[in-house]
């Protein structure tokens, strides 16, 4: 079990920090605005939608992870 947590716990970070990236980029974009405004209003809206799945796939590890944990498998 300890080690499926281990695993499990790796994978939900790396999920997580990518997620998180993404949305960091995407504020970057429309708060410097590099690409003019209307182009980075867009790539930005776009980051944040792609950003989401990363973040829902870590959601889902850590229930499981919950889940595993509570039930001492």
């Amino acid at each position: 079990m300890e080690e499926n947590l281990e695993a499990m716990n790796k994978t939900y970070r790396r999920s997580l920090a990518l997620g998180m990236g993404f949305l960091i980029v995407a504020f970057g974009m429309m708060i410097v605005q590099p690409l003019g405004r209307e182009p980075s209003l867009i790539l930005a809206a776009v980051l944040f939608v792609i950003a989401f799945i990363p973040l829902e796939f870590a959601r889902r590890i850590a229930r499981k992870m919950a889940i595993i944990a509570l039930r001492g498998e």
